[in-house]
């Protein structure tokens, strides 16, 4: 009897969706993210002395404060004009508004839910097809990701590596060698791959031809080799694309130099003025720290890291606790607020909840042409 053929659909990557149990924005887990955060300012206030830090609190310049947001606020901004291009580079025109809403969506999701779970919501989100815009195919969407994080690893450790030799002069301690030398093993290791595994992949599809009416083991194997073909030639785009990649870079840059601006007007705003180059190495290290969040949005292991980093360098009298809250109030706190806000309004919230989402209205059309799979740009 013959085989029957399966269904091209049913052969691809099925993600577990936003609506599954796991994604679920239960009351259980937005207890243990409030309990969690209650917790860590508690920790912060009582290992330092907690009546200074919230004098100082109560004492805020609120002008620095402001410029902290826009910083802060201007970097996802970029983010979203960088996640904008990699589509658009991998043939996959976006509206930005449709681009930023997906991207403050994800960082929602990612804030209250353990390791990167908001990248995934992305990369499901996009294979949904939308007002005006065409799906996204899942292996575009994991390429378009995988190379945000390769860049921002790069980023984070080249500023890192350059601000902590010029203000430690060369003595690094070991701790801190080793997360250096584990984040440029990463981005190195996959560097190679995105070079190297495109071939291997075009070798083993000659070996592995589609048959139709083969198995659905056969088929279901092929379809997974497809997948990660699609995947590591997207991967590839770096190498391919010099001169966009040197666009993306710079965009890079600038979104991890607003973390140590970000904290170096939060010392600011409590009336102290932190060395720029001690800023930038202990905020762009700490962003090594957190590159894969073990707690969700990395509540209490963001907070220790900088602590540590802290008290490695000889630095003015100032309120370390108030600094640490201060600065997590804008980069955490007040995103979580406005990222929820945005996830809702665009109807993603419904899903989270394990409702029906809403349509949502097409407010970001006029922030680009509708969406269509087209060429490289």
């Amino acid at each position: 009897m013959k085989p029957v053929e399966p269904n091209k659909a049913s052969l691809e990557v099925q993600p577990v969706g936003p609506g599954s149990p796991g994604w679920r924005l239960s009351g259980p887990r937005l207890g243990l993210m409030a309990g969690l955060g209650v917790l860590t300012v508690a920790l912060l206030l009582s290992l330092g002395d907690g009546q200074a830090a919230l004098q100082s609190l109560a004492h805020l310049d609120w002008r620095p404060l402001g410029l902290a947001l826009l910083v802060h606020y201007s970097g996802f901004a970029v983010r979203g004009l960088r996640w904008q291009r990699l589509l658009g580079l991998l043939g996959h025109r976006l509206g930005l508004g449709r681009v930023l809403g997906l991207l403050i969506s994800g960082w929602f999701v990612s804030a209250l839910m353990p390791a990167r779970a908001g990248d995934l919501f992305r990369m499901v989100m996009l294979r949904m097809p939308s007002q005006g815009y065409a799906a996204v195919p899942m292996a575009d969407g994991a390429s378009s990701i995988v190379l945000e994080r390769l860049l921002d690893l790069m980023a984070i450790l080249l500023l890192a590596l350059g601000f902590g030799l010029a203000v430690l002069q060369g003595k690094l301690p070991p701790w801190v060698t080793a997360a250096y030398l584990l984040a440029g093993a990463v981005s190195l290791g996959v560097l190679v791959t995105a070079a190297v595994a495109p071939h291997l992949f075009r070798r083993l599809g000659e070996r592995w031809p589609a048959q139709p009416g083969s198995s659905r083991l056969w088929a279901r194997g092929r379809a997974g080799l497809d997948f990660l073909s699609q995947a590591m030639e997207g991967l590839d785009l770096l190498r391919r694309r010099p001169v966009a990649a040197v666009g993306l870079v710079l965009q890079s840059l600038y979104i991890w130099l607003c973390d140590a601006l970000l904290l170096w007007l939060a010392v600011r705003s409590l009336g102290h003025t932190l060395p720029w180059g001690s800023a930038a190495f202990v905020a762009l290290t700490v962003d090594i720290f957190a590159a894969l969040p073990i707690t969700p949005g990395g509540v209490g292991q963001i907070e220790t890291a900088y602590a540590a980093l802290f008290a490695l360098l000889p630095l003015p009298p100032f309120n370390i606790p108030a600094a640490i809250l201060v600065t997590r109030a804008v980069s955490y706190w007040s995103f979580l607020l406005f990222s929820g806000l945005v996830t809702f309004s665009l109807g993603f919230g419904q899903l989270l909840l394990g409702r029906s989402p809403t349509p949502p209205s097409s407010a970001d059309e006029s922030a680009g042409p509708s969406a269509t799979t087209a060429g490289p740009c």
